[in-house]
């Protein structure tokens, strides 16, 4: 007879191997796998990815930050206990998130809880938001890169400048500020394919 504790070992030793790559890169599907066989350390790494982009879509659903606070936490919660029903099949592991988020932020509404009412967003912020699913894949791609690349594509896109403002700004070569973006672009494509599987 095998002592529980080894076989409870070998369980989680096992649980860890459900993807080949290293846990930081591991696929948005595989965490919401692993986390569905009670790894903290892919909740930990979800949380990461998501949990600022599922807090401000909750901000903006609900227009109160300690009712977005409450939300993002019950999604969150919602995530650990409901992880294995997420099938990759029927959509992407952000849109599923996405979803998650959404029902929380309804859920404190319908329980009148203070703080919590629902915002019905302008044409204009609707537009900006396009689409809260991408939106949330993007941010979730963006938090994987390392912080060199991450910090030069934040600066071309967010801050709108020139790979020339962005050198001078960080005091890098050139050349370096172009490595770093077309390396970030590349692996966040990859991570934004992952995200859609």
């Amino acid at each position: 007879m095998k002592d529980e504790r080894l076989v409870a070992g070998q369980a989680a030793a096992d649980r860890d191997k459900i993807t080949e790559r290293p846990p930081a890169e591991a696929a948005d599907s595989d965490l919401l796998q692993r986390i569905a066989m009670g790894s903290e350390e892919a909740f930990r790494m979800l949380w990461d990815r998501f949990g600022a982009a599922v807090y401000t879509m909750c901000r903006r659903r609900l227009g109160d930050a300690g009712a977005a606070e409450d939300a993002t936490q019950e999604a969150f919660t919602s995530v650990w206990r409901r992880a294995g029903t997420f099938d990759p099949a029927r959509g992407s592991a952000a849109g599923w998130l996405y979803a998650v988020a959404r029902n929380a932020a309804a859920q404190l509404v319908r329980r009148g809880q203070a703080g919590a009412t629902l915002t019905v967003l302008d044409e204009q912020t609707a537009d900006a938001e396009y689409d809260p699913v991408i939106s949330l894949a993007v941010h979730a791609a963006l938090t994987r890169l390392p912080a060199t690349e991450r910090e030069v594509l934040e600066l071309a896109y967010f801050e709108d400048m020139t790979q020339t403002e962005i050198a001078e700004r960080l005091r890098l070569p050139l050349g370096t500020v172009k490595t770093r973006t077309r390396a970030g672009l590349h692996r966040l494509a990859g991570y934004l394919e992952d995200s859609q599987e």
